[in-house]
């Protein structure tokens, strides 16, 4: 019987040099990536230059809402893309189109009552998020703002992924870099000029995801494929259960993030206080060296997402040699990305908080010791997306779940477990400790998994 899968000899998936193909599936993948840090990241900067370190804890004790809102994000909009790539693939357009339609319908509605429960119970999301006395008015006008741009983030999130299943991956990134130019031009515009402190940084972030989720509706109006009518927005329990079950794990590990920054944010509010540093300060300080972290990280993710047409396309052509090689090279990319931030961290750790303005007392103390202690082995965070994704492309999503949420769990318990005995010192002992865990134990399965690689049929 002829052997269905592709040809590895006609594709360059199979035959190009590794090295150069990674290039060119990994830096779509990171400019990607890039553009959700850079949207934390430009409230961060100018935030800290106008307003100090109590707005950079305002946005820290928002940030858990971007777990919250991505969590129902991503379980509507992976599923209804994926779904959407089969039956599209399968020639049934009309059965593509319903997916499209009702994953943009969820993801309306996900954007909607997410944004209604935020606007209901601010002040108790804001308490609970692990706001201080002091940090509590600015985390509350930012968030009360920020929330009504939820269905236009939903919107975006999702309507990009199936503008590129559409086959406009160029339109997709315009979309997103303009909401991020916007949100960039209106930061500088409403906290300097007009000095509208932190309601003009949350405004500024909900005009550019207004501009991006526009362009993103411009185009649906517009698909390749075929016209959306409103017949293909309907959403019955059989299409809404195959988009769910797509999209469950990506959520899963959104809403673990969301629990353990919870925890984070109220270990260093609790611990912060009674340490010499203070709860706001040490808010801050956090929330600054993490949007610098997720910058280096999202390069890595980018990395690790472009490696999975390659690693895919090889394990179907049962070249496991190539699926390993592309893995491990990815390793080495990730492994020199966190020395660089690491060298970063040591070296200038005064003029990046300087980019989030002035640093002084406990709070730039505690931030030095952020990025000297809590990501100590931050060279070792990249194991993490690039053994998941190894995992989904070779056919082994429950492995990849198991990873992609180790992570959080083990830094969970530790800050449960360590703060209680050594307070503050505690919190920051449990970065490292977790990043050495989850990396010996993530590199363990991939390397178990490759040596099975060729002796059992998958």
């Amino acid at each position: 019987m002829r052997d269905s899968r592709p040809s590895a000899s006609a594709n360059p998936l199979g035959t190009a040099p590794v090295g150069s193909l990674l290039i060119q599936y990994a830096i779509p993948s990171i400019i990607s990536t890039l553009i959700a840090s850079l949207y934390n990241m430009v409230d961060q900067i100018f935030i800290g230059q106008r307003i100090g370190f109590l707005g950079n804890a305002a946005t820290t004790v928002a940030y858990p809402l971007t777990f919250l809102c991505g969590a129902l994000t991503i379980l509507f909009s992976n599923g209804s893309s994926v779904n959407f790539n089969v039956s599209n693939g399968r020639g049934n357009k009309d059965e593509a189109l319903g997916f499209a339609g009702a994953g943009i319908t969820m993801l309306l509605a996900e954007g909607l009552f997410t944004a209604a429960i935020v606007l209901l119970f601010t002040g108790s999301f804001v308490r609970l998020f692990g706001a201080t006395e002091q940090v509590f008015p600015y985390a509350r006008t930012y968030m009360r703002l920020i929330a009504p741009g939820f269905p236009f983030l939903a919107l975006t999130s999702g309507g990009t992924l199936l503008i590129r299943s559409d086959g406009s991956p160029r339109y997709a990134l315009v979309c997103s870099l303009s909401g991020v130019a916007l949100n960039f031009i209106l930061d500088y515009l409403f906290l300097f000029p007009l000095n509208m402190g932190i309601a003009g940084a949350a405004i500024a972030t909900v005009l550019g995801q207004v501009l991006s989720a526009v362009l993103v509706a411009a185009y649906l109006l517009q698909f390749h494929t075929g016209r959306l009518e409103r017949r293909h927005f309907a959403v019955n329990s059989a299409k809404l259960q195959q988009i769910m079950s797509i999209g469950a794990a990506g959520s899963l590990n959104q809403a673990a993030m969301l629990v353990m920054n919870l925890v984070l944010n109220s270990s260093l509010s609790y611990y912060g206080s009674l340490s010499e540093y203070g709860g706001s300060e040490a808010l801050a300080a956090a929330g600054v060296v993490t949007k610098v972290n997720f910058l280096f990280y999202s390069t890595i993710i980018g990395c690790s997402i472009g490696g999975q047409p390659i690693m895919g396309f090889n394990f179907g052509a049962r070249n496991y040699e190539r699926v390993k090689q592309t893995a491990y090279l990815i390793f080495r990319y990730a492994f020199v990305i966190g020395a660089i931030e690491t060298a970063c961290f040591w070296l200038f750790p005064h003029q990046i908080l300087q980019l989030f303005g002035s640093s002084a007392g406990g709070y730039e103390a505690f931030a030095i010791r952020y990025m000297h202690e809590f990501m100590l082995l931050v060279v070792l965070a990249g194991v993490l997306p690039v053994s998941m994704n190894a995992m989904v492309s070779i056919k082994k999503p429950r492995n990849g779940i198991i990873i992609s949420l180790s992570k959080q769990l083990v830094l969970i318990i530790l800050l449960l477990i360590l703060p209680r005995r050594l307070g503050i010192d505690g919190v920051l002992l449990a970065g490292p400790i977790a990043d050495f865990l989850v990396a010996v134990a993530a590199f363990f399965v991939i390397r178990t998994a490759f040596l099975q690689l060729g002796r059992e049929e998958m």
